[in-house]
């Protein structure tokens, strides 16, 4: 993991433009990286690497990072932000020799075949306006991977409860509508932000399916 965090620490650092850089984008230019990474480090990197993987939002490509680094073959990953998917392009041919993963185009463009599905760092209300229009929406993203037996999900936490245009109230989900949403699955979470030393509160599940 260290021997990952100081070549991306060292790539962004010096090879993405000021002007393509965001406020969460340069938490990975310093001395700690965000939980949320490290926590999808680990959690991937006893999985067997013949595994497809998809992620939704990669940003910067820095979580995607992770799977080229652990020898991930089979990984797509999809950033409907051009600027964000050209930098993300860039970083993993430079580090990785990788040109055929980023999609630059929101998810979904038809069904897809996962075994792993990755969403982190990256929520949108879009269309949405209720609580359960989000709950759909993340039941359709999983569906059209074809049901992945990992789901790798950061979402916002309701314990957050201070208005915000960027993340409505209709993006929090608590413990309870993640068990209702994936009701067989093995579900564990992690608190990820804790508001206010953090700008919001936000937690990570990962759920698992048994096939």
């Amino acid at each position: 993991m260290e021997r990952l965090h100081d070549m991306l620490v060292e790539y962004n650092s010096h090879s993405i433009s000021q002007e393509s850089r965001r406020s969460w984008s340069n938490q990975f230019c310093e001395p700690i990286f965000p939980c949320y990474w490290k926590i999808v480090f680990e959690e991937l990197q006893s999985i067997d690497k013949s595994k497809k993987v998809l992620e939704i939002g990669c940003g910067q490509g820095d979580v995607t990072s992770i799977l080229c680094f652990l020898g991930f073959k089979n990984i797509k990953a999809y950033e409907m932000d051009e600027m964000m998917s050209r930098v993300a392009i860039c970083k993993l041919n430079k580090l990785f020799g990788r040109i055929d993963i980023v999609n630059s185009s929101k998810y979904p463009q038809g069904t897809e075949c996962a075994d792993i599905l990755i969403l982190v760092n990256c929520a949108y209300a879009d269309e949405c306006t209720t609580k359960d229009d989000y709950k759909k929406k993340i039941l359709n993203f999983y569906k059209n991977a074809s049901d992945p037996e990992l789901f790798l999900f950061e979402v916002i936490d309701p314990d957050y409860n201070i208005p915000d245009e960027n993340f409505p109230y209709c993006l929090r989900l608590n413990n309870e509508d993640i068990e209702e949403m994936f009701p067989i699955a093995s579900i564990h979470s992690f608190e990820t932000y804790r508001y206010p030393q953090n700008k919001r509160t936000k937690k990570l599940y990962v759920i698992k399916h048994y096939k």
